[in-house]
């Protein structure tokens, strides 16, 4: 097989294709300019390679790609600001939602048992409090327990569930993960915690819902 360069090439191709030609023999690395080299050394750290591995697939020296890396590095630097901290938050968010979502999703799946659905379920339900608790100490949610549960329960609107059923898929989540060994104790701390913040918000509900009828009754007394 021929090996071309890409000074011969009119046409630009994707970094992982290029990483492919070199690999196939197809392309020779030396002619790739320092951009271009440190493009596919950024991938190929990704991937697991090291010094020496990336200094034979380019055909250069250790010092040269250790040279690479450190510029790497030094371009993907960041800085506290607070724009890029709303935007990898919101990244998170939105990561925690997928997850969550896809989670469920295998729940709900036909062909799963009812051992699979039932940690599908507690998994869902980890990511949903973890990520809940991650806002917390970020300081985008507040910390009172009774305003969490507000948020924990109207995170995902089109998911919803009453109190009773929370309460079940708890004690669901607790017994599957006795029966699947996964009942650590950071785990059986979370689902003491779940319980706490259901019975916090069973008993917010039945406040609000009394104070409602109190209001009404006002009303019809005052007409």
């Amino acid at each position: 097989m021929t090996k071309y360069s890409l000074t011969s090439k009119k046409e630009e191709f994707p970094v992982l294709v290029i990483i492919q030609h070199i690999k196939d023999g197809r392309l020779d690395p030396k002619t790739i300019n320092k951009d271009l080299r440190q493009q596919c050394v950024e991938v190929l750290l990704l991937e697991g390679y090291g010094v020496s591995s990336l200094a034979q697939i380019f055909i250069r020296s250790d010092k040269t790609i250790r040279r690479d890396i450190e510029e790497i590095r030094e371009r993907n630097a960041i800085s506290p600001k607070a724009d890029l901290a709303r935007k990898i938050i919101g990244e998170m968010v939105v990561n925690a939602r997928n997850h969550q979502g896809y989670l469920m999703r295998l729940a709900r799946s036909q062909g799963a048992s009812v051992s699979e659905k039932g940690q599908c379920e507690y998994l869902a339900a980890l990511v949903l409090f973890q990520n809940v608790s991650k806002l917390q100490s970020l300081g985008y949610l507040p910390s009172q327990p009774k305003t969490v549960v507000g948020e924990l329960f109207h995170y995902y609107e089109e998911d919803r569930k009453s109190i009773p059923e929370y309460k079940k898929i708890i004690k669901d989540l607790e017994l599957t993960a006795k029966k699947t060994g996964s009942l650590t104790p950071e785990v059986a701390k979370e689902i003491r915690q779940l319980k706490q913040q259901v019975n916090e918000a069973d008993i917010h509900e039945k406040v609000n819902s009394l104070t409602e009828r109190n209001k009404i009754k006002k009303t019809r007394l005052k007409s």
